[in-house]
């Protein structure tokens, strides 16, 4: 499902915007924010696969919202769509945080729904279609398809790429850079060694020492879970 975030301090026109949204795809998990402090608050919890930001907030601006959601790497292309009444910000915007589109207030609805349409339509074929991810491995490249990784394993400098039917060692290869390089929201890392395909779990182990051990169905080897991550984990996996 796809989760939509509208940051809007106005009530009225907030409410108004996500009935829109929701008339267009019933679909869809639209989260609200009234402040910058807010939406960021939901960013962290969330895995946002559309924005529409509100220029003029009370705490900030829509453009400073902006300017923080492209840091982060998983929504560098994110789509992103402003709301404003104030037209000479479309060129900062476009050029600096790679805005889709604007929405003028006061907004038509017409507007609303052939933007918002759109978008959704082509993040659904997007999603639809199957990610691959590459890792250099001495001279050549190797392709593996997101959907057949079980989990990575880090071991010294090197990663281990557990698929469903092989294992592949990735030189020079830390965990967080494995975490940029996958950039899919069902992958999180779950132990200072381990990072885990959430869609691939059959089952979790709780032994009698009260740590977890992740168990993939016909396959032998294990991934592990830390009390650091044991609550983000249990949130996530019960989405």
């Amino acid at each position: 499902m796809l989760n939509i975030l509208v940051v809007e301090d106005n009530q009225v026109e907030r409410k108004n915007l996500v009935r829109l949204l929701k008339n267009v795809n019933n679909d869809v998990r639209i989260y609200e924010a009234d402040t910058g402090e807010e939406a960021i608050k939901i960013l962290k919890e969330e895995v946002i696969g559309l924005f529409f930001l509100d220029i003029e907030l009370p705490d900030t601006t829509g453009l400073k919202i902006a300017e923080k959601i492209r840091a982060i790497p998983q929504y560098e292309l994110t789509y992103m769509v402003f709301i404003t009444t104030h037209v000479y910000y479309q060129l900062e915007a476009f050029k600096q945080y790679h805005c889709y589109d604007f929405i003028e207030k006061p907004y038509k609805k017409e507007d609303v729904v052939e933007i918002s349409d759109r978008l959704i339509r082509g993040i659904t074929k997007d999603t639809n279609k199957e990610k691959v991810v590459g890792f250099e491995i001495k001279n050549c490249i190797l392709k593996i398809a997101l959907k057949d990784i079980l989990f990575i394993e880090s071991q010294g400098r090197n990663c281990i790429v557990y698929t469903k039917n092989s294992q592949y060692t990735i030189p020079n290869m830390s965990m967080k850079k494995a975490l940029e390089k996958i950039e899919a929201p069902h992958f999180m890392q779950t132990h200072k060694s381990y990072i885990i395909n959430l869609e691939n779990v059959h089952l979790i182990e709780k032994n009698e020492k009260n740590s977890w051990i992740v168990h993939f169905k016909d396959y032998t080897s294990l991934a592990y879970i830390s009390d650091k991550y044991k609550r983000e984990f249990s949130k996530k996996i019960s989405c």
